[in-house]
């Protein structure tokens, strides 16, 4: 999947969150968002995912323009996304299973598949010990893993991940950063927002687009 935005400002209640930002995120490309808190990096993610439409410019996904897409289009192409959320974003009247199982049952997957599907990704990620608690019960990590198997589970086209590696510890944060990059080998395109120099160093192979004040102070190209 991939992205375009042409001079775009997003402004709430007349305070611009971001202002005339441009960038190209190709097929299968990864991205790295970075910069300090208020940036605009989430912003910028909830626009790639139009949760956010631009106050003025333009953003197109799989070069379609979000600003005119019908609401059903709308969530075909969210189908094609997985979104892990900085503060995971789990329904607490959910277990675990029926969370990550969401996205395959509002898809219109058979419960037989959506079974199969949830039982491989809660293995793969190693939280099937909790698949039958509630998210009260999940500490800050599990509930982070919890967030990438279900941003997994529909094999998406594009992942977007808001600080996925925040708040955790550092075997919990490899695990994650290690997902990630092989779900970008495996062909999604990735674009990740976070701080944390451990997961900007070790673990994304591409640029980075830097942000500061809502706006584009750089991109570097980090080849590793």
């Amino acid at each position: 999947m991939h992205f375009d935005l042409k001079n775009v400002t997003v402004q709430f209640d007349e305070i611009p969150a971001l202002f005339d930002v441009s960038c190209k995120i190709a097929d299968g490309a990864s991205l790295l968002l970075t910069g300090p808190t208020g940036a605009g990096k989430t912003t910028l993610l909830k626009l790639l995912y139009a949760d956010v439409l631009p106050t003025q410019g333009e953003v197109f996904i799989a070069g379609q323009k979000t600003s005119a897409l019908a609401p059903k289009r709308m969530r075909e192409l969210r189908r094609k996304m997985g979104i892990m959320f900085q503060d995971a974003k789990l329904m607490p009247s959910l277990t675990v299973y029926e969370n990550v199982l969401y996205p395959l049952i509002i898809a219109g997957y058979s419960k037989r598949e959506a079974n199969k599907r949830g039982l491989e990704v809660l293995a793969d990620i190693g939280v099937s010990y909790v698949r039958d608690k509630f998210p009260r019960q999940l500490s800050g990590g599990e509930k982070h893993l919890v967030g990438l198997a279900r941003a997994i589970i529909n094999k998406p086209e594009c992942i977007i991940a808001d600080e996925p590696t925040g708040n955790v510890d550092s075997e919990t944060a490899d695990k994650i950063a290690t997902i990630l990059k092989r779900e970008n080998t495996r062909g999604a395109t990735v674009i990740i927002a976070t701080h944390d120099p451990y997961l900007a160093e070790h673990f994304i192979n591409g640029p980075r687009l830097c942000l500061y004040e809502g706006t584009v102070v750089g991109i570097e190209k980090q080849e590793l």
